[in-house]
């Protein structure tokens, strides 16, 4: 089993078992991985910081002075396909009344159990865990800037065709809320990420 990279971010990597192992998943199955753990993981993270105790849009401002605080938080969800993606951190938010701006800055772990996807029907189940952080800013109510979330982590994976082995990633997920884009970069299983997309399909300024 992997080493858990909540304590040695560096174990991460050296716990890959070979390079043999990572061939067993194709790069149609990396690239497919890759979205998964960005979308289940970005997914539990917007539970969070959308919810109207942590969205400046949601209410008024406390106060025309700026205002610091901080908050922990652990949040679950099913994988699509049987087992379980955890979410655990702690992050720190600036309201500004008179400036009408609102940042977050958060850190955390991510763990996932026996957490199952299809890809053309073969089951690739994870268990592993990672590190993640993660920016957004917004101002007068709306998202301004760049959203940034960044994870760096491992993991074993078994494919329901008997196949398995052992993976490292690193990636980051960038959303240019100017220009309504979405890119996931970086690394997974050796095989380079470089995914661009669409934000939002309708911009609204929640």
């Amino acid at each position: 089993m992997l080493v858990p990279c909540a304590v040695f971010l560096a174990a991460c990597a050296d716990s890959v078992i070979s390079p043999e192992s990572e061939d067993e998943l194709t790069r149609d199955d990396t690239q497919f991985v890759a979205e998964m753990i960005d979308a289940t993981s970005a997914g539990l993270l917007n539970d969070f910081f959308d919810s109207s105790q942590s969205d400046p849009a949601a209410g008024a401002l406390f106060d025309h002075q700026p205002v610091v605080w901080t908050k922990t938080f652990e949040r679950s969800r099913s994988c699509h396909d049987g087992g379980t993606l955890t979410v655990a951190g702690s992050s720190t938010s600036t309201r500004d009344g008179e400036a009408v701006t609102y940042d977050v800055e958060s850190t955390g772990t991510k763990t996932r159990v026996a957490c199952a996807h299809t890809r053309d029907g073969v089951l690739i189940t994870l268990t592993g865990n990672a590190v993640w952080t993660h920016e957004r800013h917004y101002a007068n109510h709306a998202p301004t800037g760049f959203r940034i979330t960044t994870y760096i982590g491992g993991f074993d994976w078994t494919k329901s065709t008997g196949k398995s082995g052992s993976c490292f990633y690193e990636l980051t997920r960038t959303i240019d809320t100017a220009e309504n884009t979405r890119s996931l970069t970086g690394t997974l299983c050796g095989d380079v990420v470089d995914r661009t997309g669409t934000w939002r399909t309708e911009k609204t300024t929640t």
